[in-house]
This record gives C-alpha cells, structure tokens and sequence, in this order.
C-alpha cells in the first residue's frame, strides 16, 4: 500500500492539527508546517446548509445572501462557498453551501497568500461531500462525522445533496452526546419522511475526542457502518480514526484556493518527475550530438554545394517578401483601449445608487463588459404609492440617461403598495 505523504492542516473546533502520514500533533498557527500543505478547515462561524431559491442557477448565491442576512443569521457582510446547485424548476435552484462572514474568508484568503508554500483549502463539508459521493449509494446515503460535542450531518447522492446541518449538544457528557446521537437519528428519519426516500447507508467519521459510537434502532442497525480507520499518533496515544482516510479522497483541483495556488502546488508536486525527463531528452540529445559530430567529414563535403543552395535561397528571400497579417494585432491594441475607456464596477454602482429613490431597492444587479460597451440588467422593488413610486422611478431613469446609460427595456409592475420593476441599459465605450 502506498502512503500518503501529504502534509494536512486540520482545523477543528478551533483547534489547529498538523498530520504527516500518522502522526498527528496540535499546533498554533498554519506557518508552523513547512512546505505544500491541504488545509481542511470548519471556519469557525461557518454554517452549511441546503436550500431551494426562487431564482436562476446563476443568481442563486446571492439570494442566500439575502436570504441569510434578512434572516438574521448574519448581521455583516457574508460570503457564500458553492460546494453544489443544480436547476429544480423554470426559475428554482437547490444549493448546497457553505456561509461565512466575508472578513473571515478574507482572513483565510489572506492566509493562504502570505504562506511561503502552497496552501490548498477545503471547507470540512467539502471532504464529507467527497466521502458520499465515493460510496455512490444507488439510494441516498448519510455522512456522520462526530466530533466533540458536534455532528455535521450530510444527507444525498453523487448527484443531489438532500440535507447538510450540524447539530450541536450542549457539552460532552456521556448524556448529551446520546441526546446528540438522537438528534441525528431524528434528523435522518424527518429527511426520509419530507422527501420520501429510504437512506441506504449511515457512513459514521470519527476524531479523536468523538464520544461511544450509539445504539441504532433495529430498522437502522442494517444501514450502519463505520468508514475504514487509520491508526495515528496523537500526544503519545494510539486514536484509531476513519475521518483521515476520508481526507485522501479528495482531489486539490477542487480545494477553493486561487487557481494560481493549485498550479503552483501541483507543479511543484511533479518537479522531480519533469526533472528527470528533461535529464533523459539532453541524454539523448547529448548522444545525437556525438553521433552527429561523426558525419562532420561527410557534411564538410557537402559545404560547398550547401553554400550554392544558400546563395540561390536567399536571392529567392529577398525578391518574395512574405506578407504578414496584423489585424490581429490591431484588434488586441483595440480590445486594450475599450477595456480602459471602460467604466469601473464600482463608478456604475455610484451612479445607480444615486440614482435610486429612498423607497428604490435593487435585488439583483448584472454587469456584463463588451468591446464596444457595457449591459447593465437591474431588477427591483419601491415600497410605497403607486404615484410616488412610478415618479421616482422616471427619476431614476432620467438621471442615468443624462449620464450616459441608455434604456434598452423598461418594465414596470405595480400593485396597491408595492411594485416591481426591471430595466436593461447599455453604456458605449
């Protein structure tokens, strides 16, 4: 069996892990390893969900925003990680996903641009997605992956996620765990029961402080089962743990580190291997030269009816000049002054912003760049009478045109209090 050689970063809980094939140890912070690592991490204030949006697939990430934010779950700005979505109808999306505030992504971010290596980041759901998708249950299957007072639940198939969550107990007793444990049960059988399916398999994950594995009802003792374990070392004891063969399932070409960072990572993964080919094509190159060197004598004979060749050829060169094409050339020069001339992201939503009344909203905001200018579709709400609503709508309008956006569609929908409406400008550059 070959062994992983990877080095991990674990963040769980709060707590930093530093793995290397099995040895396990806590650390402080993510400088401590030395060299190309994987990072999988919890996030902290991370929270991961399913959801069915009444949007585009494409639009589907920032309703959750919203959604999330109107819910009160995040009082500050908040970015959303995509680990799944897939179309549900004409104008719904179910997506699985990650929340976090956006300081903290930056802060990951940050992290992993101010590293001396490669840093390839995982959000723990992530690995737990993988681990489902290699069981490729023909019906759906469940993660479990227990740790401290925690139990991040993932629920689905390779091709649709039903239901991720964690549940929480209040601390690690021996009675709160099992209070967990029913928790997990009773979630399993709602999400049977809601979405009429029948969970083929209950794949549990263990860490080393995870609590007793739990006593399954008989119509569930069938389904359960624990993933392969790895014995590692851990503060001079012995853990046997089925989380960490779950981590070699993952691939870094899906970690959500800057592409930069994975080309960087792999390249320097198969450095000794492009380095001996290079070695083995100048042996061989070497040996052509000297196998060359012995048909000098030959080609010395040769030197004067090549040098009658070369005359003839270059009398031929100077009397056809090839032609040579720039329109390429041009077009790219073009392409460069349009993108300049263009306005910023940020200069058309000042200009949109004050353009909008107090009772103005937008929801949705798409800005597509051109060579020759710039589409801008805006779609909103006002809340208030139909009078004022309309009236500050042609406002809004008026102002952009006088600013240099000009209308392509205008939709306006009203009713008693509150109405809706859809604009499509272009912008030349």
């Amino acid at each position: 069996m070959v062994k992983d050689t990877r080095k991990y970063a674990i963040e769980i809980d709060g707590i930093l892990y530093y793995l290397s094939r099995n040895k396990l140890e806590q650390i402080v912070e993510l400088n401590d390893i030395e060299g190309d690592k994987w990072f999988i991490s919890d996030m902290q204030e991370a929270i991961t969900r399913t959801m069915t949006i009444e949007a585009p697939v494409r639009y589907a990430e920032v309703m959750v925003r919203k959604k999330l934010q109107e819910s009160g779950e995040f009082a500050e700005p908040v970015s959303i990680i995509t680990h799944w979505k897939k179309k549900k109808g004409r104008n719904t999306t179910d997506i699985f996903f990650t929340a976090l505030p956006t300081r903290l992504f930056y802060r990951y971010s940050e992290q992993i641009k101010e590293h001396e290596d490669s840093v390839i980041l995982f959000p723990l759901f992530s690995s737990l997605y993988y681990v489902l998708k290699h069981m490729r249950p023909r019906n759906p299957g469940a993660i479990v992956f227990q740790h401290s007072r925690f139990a991040d639940v993932i629920i689905g198939t390779k091709k649709r996620i039903y239901y991720a969550n964690r549940c929480v107990a209040f601390d690690t007793s021996d009675e709160q765990i099992s209070t967990l444990w029913s928790t997990v049960k009773a979630e399993i059988k709602t999400i049977e029961s809601e979405n009429r399916i029948k969970i083929e398999k209950v794949c549990f994950l263990n860490w080393i402080d995870s609590g007793v594995e739990p006593e399954w009802d008989e119509d569930m003792e069938s389904k359960f089962y624990s993933f392969e374990e790895e014995a590692i070392s851990f503060n001079e004891k012995e853990y046997h743990l089925s989380f960490l063969p779950a981590l070699k399932m993952l691939s870094g070409v899906k970690g959500i580190s800057p592409r930069t960072e994975k080309t960087l990572y792999y390249t320097q993964k198969w450095a000794p291997y492009l380095n001996a080919l290079f070695l083995f094509a100048s042996l061989l190159l070497l040996g052509g030269f000297f196998w060359y060197n012995q048909k000098v004598d030959l080609l010395q004979k040769d030197l004067v009816a090549l040098e009658g060749k070369k005359v003839s050829i270059q009398m031929r060169a100077t009397q056809k000049i090839p032609h040579i094409d720039y329109k390429e050339t041009f077009s790219f020069v073009k392409d460069l002054a349009s993108y300049q001339r263009a306005p910023s992201y940020k200069e058309v939503v000042n200009d949109i912003s004050a353009a909008l009344s107090s009772d103005m909203k937008v929801d949705i905001l798409k800005m597509d760049y051109s060579r020759n200018g710039m589409m801008i579709e805006i779609l909103g709400k006002v809340k208030a009478p139909f009078g004022m609503a309309y009236k500050g709508y042609q406002i809004f309008i008026k102002t952009l045109t006088k600013k240099g956006y000009i209308v392509k569609e205008s939709r306006f929908n009203t009713e008693i209090s509150n109405s809706e409406f859809f604009i499509t400008f272009t912008k030349r550059i």
